[in-house]
């Protein structure tokens, strides 16, 4: 027996028809907005990640997975996508095009080396979008709204945008200073972490989760006091459009990210359960002004994006009830009574295949009895039946399982019969939900 390496997880049967259809919603938002899929690879450059992501974040200091290749260098699982999309578009020259922005969506897993614990696995499956070439406050709400519709279209509905601003380059710069001189009375009370926080990135301490340094957080000063005039307007144009957009939001200052590459506008989606529950934050993203230029593209190019983790989302979707029915089912099961008429089981069941119905058979040699228990342990709408009398008849026994009903067809006529009968079935359907 192999076991799952440590903090991996197996998604099987029903558990990944809850992933795909996860996934498939928020990709389909995702193309009515306009956006289209990159793949990018697994494995990146490791200096790719200690620029875009930063040296300060937990994520590079503490959780990549690093080794030295065949050739000698320094290859990373990438922890997060959003710098390997970045050096896609910058690859592919395609901001030379002039055609931004660029937006792009993507699926796929990341690598964290962190404490396995419930909902959080060191390889996990993210969602997510990146919009690179933006210069309005309004692309940032486009964006944010995307995240928004897309869980509700989910099924969150208690759902609140927690939002805050970092500011601009001049407005960050002024407001570092400012916790340094803050934090530096404070260092012996504060974490190791935070000591190596307060050289690298000194606005990295805010984010920290130890509740005696919290205290001390609480205390510290306020970028809105510290923000430009432009930093300040592009956020209230953002607040403004989102309250028309009718997006609730709660201005949250303690709110930086983990990564090192936000500029101005940073936001998460937080969720209540039905029963009261906060689950905290299920999707977070921001603005970038500098990421593009650290990966080798153009100056002054920005991007706004975000992600969601999907176990995650799958988690507290089974929480909370949220998923309708996708348990598995078959559009016809084929049965052969004999050995011998395998072959023709298996050309009807290609036949109904390419004709868009989701066919098994049986080639197991069991009695009609056992066949007919398992097209209704694998949910089939139909079991059709092949004997001596059908082959020489050219036809087919159709056993609906749903009304308990059967009827010999011509094997000519039963595509047009499945065809009407499954439009027959979806109409009252309809009519009885009405």
């Amino acid at each position: 027996m192999f076991n799952l390496v440590k903090g991996t997880h197996d998604i099987i049967l029903e558990d990944a028809d809850k992933y795909s259809f996860v996934e498939q919603t928020l990709i389909q938002v995702a193309e009515f907005f306009g956006y289209q899929e990159f793949r990018t690879p697994i494995i990146e450059s490791s200096d790719l990640f200690q620029r875009s992501v930063g040296d300060s974040s937990d994520i590079v200091r503490k959780e990549m997975y690093t080794f030295l290749d065949k050739g000698n260098r320094s290859i990373s699982l990438r922890p997060e996508l959003t710098a390997g999309i970045v050096r896609s578009i910058v690859n592919n020259k395609l901001l030379a095009l002039g055609d931004t922005p660029v937006k792009a969506y993507y699926v796929g897993p990341c690598f964290r080396y962190e404490r396995p614990q419930a909902g959080r696995y060191r390889q996990f499956n993210q969602f997510g979008i990146e919009c690179v070439g933006v210069s309005s406050p309004y692309r940032d709400v486009e964006v944010i709204s995307l995240g928004y519709f897309g869980l509700k279209m989910l099924g969150f509905k208690n759902l609140k945008l927690k939002i805050n601003t970092l500011g601009d380059n001049e407005s960050r710069a002024n407001y570092k200073e400012v916790l340094r001189n803050y934090f530096k009375d404070h260092l012996d009370e504060l974490c190791s972490d935070c000591h190596d926080r307060y050289s690298l990135n000194v606005m990295r301490i805010l984010d920290c989760k130890n509740p005696n340094d919290q205290a001390i957080i609480k205390n510290a000063p306020k970028i809105s006091d510290y923000l430009s005039e432009k930093s300040k307007k592009y956020f209230d144009d953002v607040l403004e459009s989102l309250t028309n957009l009718g997006i609730e939001y709660e201005i949250d200052e303690s709110l930086v990210r983990g990564l090192d590459y936000y500029s101005d506008v940073v936001f998460e989606f937080h969720y209540t359960s039905s029963k009261g529950l906060n689950y905290g934050a299920l999707a977070a993203g921001g603005h970038y002004n500098k990421l593009v230029e650290e990966i080798g593209g153009p100056r002054d190019v920005e991007g706004v994006g975000f992600a969601a983790g999907i176990e995650r989302l799958v988690s507290v979707m089974n929480d909370d009830s949220l998923f309708a029915d996708l348990s598995f089912s078959l559009d016809c099961y084929v049965m052969p009574l004999d050995l011998q008429f395998e072959k023709n089981a298996i050309e009807v069941a290609t036949r109904l295949r390419l004709n868009g119905f989701k066919t098994d058979l049986s080639l197991e040699n069991k009695s009609i009895k056992a066949m007919l228990k398992k097209a209704l342990r694998k949910n089939a709408h139909f079991a059709l039946i092949i004997g001596q009398d059908e082959i020489n008849s050219n036809s087919i026994i159709v056993k609906n399982l749903k009304k308990e009903e059967q009827v010999s067809i011509k094997l000519d006529d039963l595509i047009e019969y499945l065809d009407n009968q499954i439009d027959e079935n979806e109409h009252s359907h309809h009519h009885s939900e009405e």
